[in-house]
């Protein structure tokens, strides 16, 4: 009997279809356990009224902390004081706060060292418009175009290039179908005041996750569960830079076929399949080419350097020109104990390379692939016992 991979629903898409149902006054049913991050921003949205007092533990949350801080600033008359891990407050922020202190009269923002950071919004916030550099985040203007939604007619300007435009094509997708009207006229967003919506679109299964089980189905010969080739999610862009190497995803779960050679993909595509895609090019016939990487050190951790290390790990090399890093197996592959510094990515590629590998990874903090997956490790062994 074939072995099905469920991943779970998708944390872009939850995060997105939350802050909108918040706006609208209605709820949404989550029928399974909720990634890390999805349950995070749930629970801040919920400590945000008008008028009172909240402290938000972000934890280690990049979209939440940068979703929930503009839903903060336009909630009237609140005082929102936001905290989490050093790492978090490491991570980029500063055109967020710009664009909301320049966008929003009145608005107070005090920052620690990093935290707690306090937005302090007026008693009667009003935005027509906001303009965003987004080079660092599309997090960023995602996260505006969130808060264009709560003050309706409103608008989003991006100054200079955008970070992995996918996401922010999502965040259009999602108001879209929720009954926010957007026109995008090139580096302008405008957000109209919504019309009701019978039914809004249910989350999709997560192309984050799903990367990870293609790549077990593979190896394993099991199938994936909600598998939608048709998603707005930008890491479906995985399965483009399979089908160049050799190997097909099908609609109905399955990846088949041969590595002919390395692969080839940009960072600024799809982000967070690169640590996936790395693992892969690990035990490919060749060396990969992964473009646009430096946007990876602002991640949970420095992923540019943790997937190096994973690569040195089983004995392949790399190499890193500019924003190009080179990925070439090596002769013997290894295995050994793999430091994942916390970062949910980087420990679940790392298990996968395990198996692709035939080799024993043992991953540092395991359980930190809740953020995203909290049923990661039970699809690890599902897979592994069928073979």
């Amino acid at each position: 009997m074939t072995v099905v991979l469920v991943p779970p629903r998708s944390k872009s898409d939850a995060q997105r279809a939350l802050v909108l149902a918040h706006l609208a006054g209605r709820g949404l049913d989550w029928p399974e356990p909720l990634p890390g991050d999805v349950r995070t921003l749930q629970q801040g949205l919920a400590a945000l009224r008008p008028g009172g007092e909240a402290t938000i533990d972000c934890r280690d949350g990049g979209a939440p902390l940068r979703f929930l801080i503009t839903q903060a600033a336009l909630t009237a008359a609140a005082v929102t004081r936001f905290v989490g891990t050093p790492r978090l407050g490491e991570r980029p922020l500063r055109p967020l706060l710009d664009a909301l202190r320049q966008g929003v009269a009145g608005l107070v923002i005090d920052e620690g060292r990093p935290w707690p950071l306090t937005v302090r919004a007026p008693a009667a916030p009003k935005a027509t418009g906001f303009t965003v550099q987004a080079g660092q985040s599309s997090q960023f203007a995602s996260s505006l175009l969130l808060g264009a939604a709560a003050q309706a007619p409103s608008e989003v300007r991006l100054d200079g290039e955008l970070a992995s435009p996918g996401y922010l094509d999502l965040t259009v997708w999602w108001l879209l179908r929720c009954g926010w009207p957007v026109d995008v006229q090139g580096r302008r967003f405008r957000v109209g005041v919504p019309r009701p919506v019978e039914r809004w679109p249910e989350v999709p299964g997560d192309w984050s996750s799903i990367g990870y089980l293609f790549l077990l189905a593979w190896a394993t010969d099991a199938r994936v569960a909600r598998v939608d080739l048709g998603a707005a999610h930008p890491d479906r862009e995985l399965v483009q830079v399979l089908a160049e190497a050799g190997l097909r995803c099908t609609p109905d779960g399955r990846c088949e076929g041969r590595l002919l050679h390395g692969l080839r993909a940009s960072a600024a595509r799809c982000p967070d399949a690169i640590p996936t895609l790395v693992a892969l090019a690990c035990v490919a016939p060749g060396a990969s080419r992964f473009e646009a990487v430096g946007i990876l050190r602002g991640k949970e951790s420095d992923r540019l350097q943790g997937v190096r290390d994973l690569v040195h790990l089983v004995g392949a090399a790399t190499s890193l020109d500019g924003e190009v890093l080179t990925v070439t197996p090596g002769a013997a592959v290894r295995g050994g104990r793999y430091d994942c510094r916390g970062d949910h990515r980087l420990a679940m590629s790392a298990a996968v390379l395990g198996v692709l590998a035939k080799v024993a990874i043992e991953v540092s903090e395991p359980d930190c692939v809740a953020k995203s997956f909290p049923d990661f490790w039970g699809q690890l062994r599902a897979a592994t016992s069928a073979t």
